[in-house]
């Protein structure tokens, strides 16, 4: 008994929302700060992608070699040359980094999304682990009481040496188990602390959920629904699809892009001789026009718009499995919760009445112990399989299974 007592005790006292789970997670993570780094930099990319080439100033100097006493300095002209953007090419990428921008910045939404469904799911398996604890040092508990009952009928000659062994080796078991539970919650705890992030230290003890709390999900229109209009990695996708079709205009304009236009001053060999000069500079697409550049952009243009269109698919697919799947494991928890567990309350003191009555077996006593246990362990199991349901389904609704799916 003291031995269960002291390892109840290593259990954390203190106790900590969901809520604010998901708070350390979003202070702290680094994939989010990584996100919004990549948000700044997709919102640079945007002022990057509009501008136009910048002006190149030239400068010249020549000098004849036939008669240089005729032209003793030479002759010297600086000017500036600039591209203009006459097919607006400028604007076309403006656009198409836009489309970009908006999908980083559904990809952040994505990953914030991600992430905190990543926490729900490890803080039920760390509650559904305590709970495992707690159960199976009150079998312990019971075992040990067990263990002093045939201890006293075996001294008492009432009993054979073998109850002794058969208990001993059943509490055993139960100690083992014990520990086992104790390390599962080990490592419950570690999983939440990668899902959360640098700030996990700060969450002290363990979560305040009610594992039993089934939720009724929405009707399954409505969350299909939601999924084709909320899912921010579907988002992401069409808008780089949509980012891909731009890119089409892109490549058709950057075909003949524009003319540059020069201007400058010279300076002749006659004292005080200067002059001016322009100059127009036109691409000619001859050999390049557009041939690899339009055709690549148009098949990329298909392959973004393939992989959305499929990833949407998919996503209903997830979404309707997932809601039959929740459906499932609450009615199997709530029928079982209705029948299994209540049926095993009254077994361990009958059990005990009867083997001190020597109407029952050590085997029939250690089997209620079991029993007893096996039956609210398996509630436990239930409970845990709807809810890590009802989050997976949730988690299709809202973001996804992660890389769009």
């Amino acid at each position: 008994m003291a031995e269960v007592r002291s390892q109840l005790a290593d259990l954390p006292t203190g106790r900590f929302s969901l809520q604010q789970a998901q708070d350390a997670m979003r202070h702290g993570h680094l994939i989010l700060q990584a996100a919004r780094a990549n948000q700044r930099a997709a919102a640079a990319d945007v002022v990057s992608a509009g501008l136009w080439t910048n002006p190149v100033a030239d400068a010249a100097y020549g000098r004849s070699f036939a008669h240089p006493q005729n032209d003793p300095i030479g002759n010297v002209g600086v000017g500036i040359t600039q591209f203009l953007e006459t097919s607006n090419v400028p604007d076309a990428r403006r656009a198409v980094a836009r489309l970009s921008e908006q999908a980083v910045q559904s990809e952040g939404e994505f990953a914030l999304r991600a992430l905190s469904f990543d926490v729900e799911s490890a803080c039920l398996s760390l509650t559904a682990a305590v709970a495992k604890v707690q159960l199976y040092a009150e079998a312990d508990s019971e075992l040990e009481r067990a263990n002093q009952i045939v201890s006293a009928r075996v001294r008492a000659g009432a009993a054979p040496q073998y109850d002794a062994s058969r208990i001993a080796v059943a509490v055993a078991q139960a100690r083992a188990a014990l520990a086992d539970a104790h390390a599962d919650m080990a490592q419950a705890r570690g999983d939440l602390d990668v899902a959360v992030g640098p700030e996990a230290g700060h969450l002290q003890g363990l979560p305040d959920i009610d594992l039993f709390a089934i939720a009724t999900p929405s009707s399954l229109d409505a969350l299909l629904d939601t999924t084709e209009r909320g899912r921010p990695d579907l988002l992401a996708l069409r808008q780089r699809a949509q980012a891909a079709q731009a890119q089409v205009t892109v490549a058709r304009r950057a075909v003949l892009p524009g003319i540059s236009l020069r201007g400058g001053v010279y300076f002749g060999t006659t004292p005080g001789e200067f002059g001016g000069v322009v100059g127009v500079g036109v691409p000619l697409p001859v050999i390049d026009h557009g041939q690899g550049a339009v055709s690549a952009a148009l098949a990329r243009a298909e392959v973004a718009t393939a992989i959305a269109d499929a990833y949407a698919l998919q996503a209903t697919q997830r979404v309707r499995a997932f809601y039959d799947e929740t459906q499932r494991r609450r009615e199997n928890f709530r029928q079982y919760e209705e029948a299994g567990v209540t049926l095993s309350h009254g077994m361990v003191q009958e059990a005990e009445a009867g083997y001190r009555a020597g109407k029952l077996s050590v085997l029939e006593l250690v089997d209620a112990y079991v029993a007893k246990r096996d039956a609210r362990l398996r509630a436990i199991e239930l409970a845990t399989d709807a809810r890590l349901a009802d989050v997976r389904l949730r988690r299709a609704v809202e973001a996804g299974a992660g890389g769009g799916q």
